[in-house]
């Protein structure tokens, strides 16, 4: 009988290193890049959309 041991399981599917201790860093992107010039953005996550906006503060809001 084969039994599934979860400690081998990695937590996120997403992260090919999982389970060996090595995560790959998170990718890195200015609001400036990421707006193109423009004060907010739309994103899209799970069929949601979601507002980023920057504020006159220097602040960034996300609004669902």
């Amino acid at each position: 009988m084969n039994m599934h041991d979860p400690s081998e399981t990695p937590r996120n599917p997403a992260d090919k290193n999982s389970g060996t201790g090595e995560t790959d860093p998170p990718k890195s992107i200015t609001f400036e890049a990421l707006a193109e010039g423009q004060t907010e953005v739309l994103i899209e996550f799970h069929g949601q959309v979601y507002r980023l906006r920057s504020t006159r503060n220097k602040k960034l809001i996300l609004n669902k």
